[in-house]
């Protein structure tokens, strides 16, 4: 019986391969046949196609624009503008010789009061008389004098700073002694140089301007004495 069954198997593919192969063969067979028909040629559409063999090749019509062809406008040349005349120099009559111009009118300006000039020098102490330079009237070389106030009176206490123009300084105190009040000196030792003297206060404050003293130099060079008075405003 198992073996009855194996043979119609094997029947039945046997057919169904040879069904296959039959309606294969009909497909080649008819695409064969559409491969090997005649094709239509092929022709090109447009004005532009190409000429085939042995046919004249005609050109297409050729539009012309109207406007290219109007003739080109004829270049003008700019108009150049005329230069202005400078304006002429006006000159101011001249006054014969020997006539005096009148003056022309002029608008009445208001008074400025000016500021009122200032002192120069508001220190409280100044020169009571110039620096006189003698020779022989003093012990040696000094700069010397005395500080007073506006009667003449000789002040005590008065402190002077002189200094040289190398920098070495000294300060002296005006006396306070019976017949030499207000009175000061100070001794001048080394080369001839330019010293400078100035009223201080105790702390050294300016109190006077600076004078200069030229002991050795200067117009009068064999001076030994400087003669310095001051006073208090």
């Amino acid at each position: 019986m198992r073996r009855f069954g194996l043979v119609v198997l094997f029947v039945l593919v046997v057919l169904v391969v040879c069904a296959g192969a039959y309606f294969g063969g009909q497909f080649l067979v008819q695409r064969f046949r559409q491969d090997f028909q005649p094709r239509p040629a092929w022709t090109p559409a447009g004005p532009t196609a190409s000429p085939r063999a042995g046919q004249a090749w005609t050109a297409p019509p050729l539009t012309v624009d109207p406007a290219a062809q109007a003739p080109a406008p004829t270049p003008t040349r700019p108009a150049i503008p005329t230069p202005a005349a400078p304006p002429s120099p006006t000159y101011a009559p001249i006054t014969p010789v020997g006539q005096t111009p009148q003056p022309t009118a002029t608008t009445e300006l208001s008074e400025t009061a000016s500021p009122e000039p200032t002192v120069r020098n508001s220190f409280p102490y100044v020169l009571a008389r110039p620096v006189r330079d003698s020779s022989g009237d003093c012990p040696g070389n000094y700069v010397l004098g005395q500080v007073t106030d506006r009667a003449g009176n000789g002040l005590p206490d008065v402190r002077l700073h002189l200094v040289d123009e190398y920098g070495h300084e000294d300060t002296k105190i005006t006396k306070s002694g019976v017949g030499e009040m207000g009175r000061y000196d100070f001794p001048l030792f080394g080369a001839p140089r330019r010293f400078y003297l100035t009223v201080v206060d105790a702390t050294g404050n300016a109190l006077s301007a600076s004078v200069e003293i030229p002991h050795g130099v200067g117009a009068n060079p064999t001076a030994t004495c400087h003669w310095v008075d001051w006073q208090r405003r």
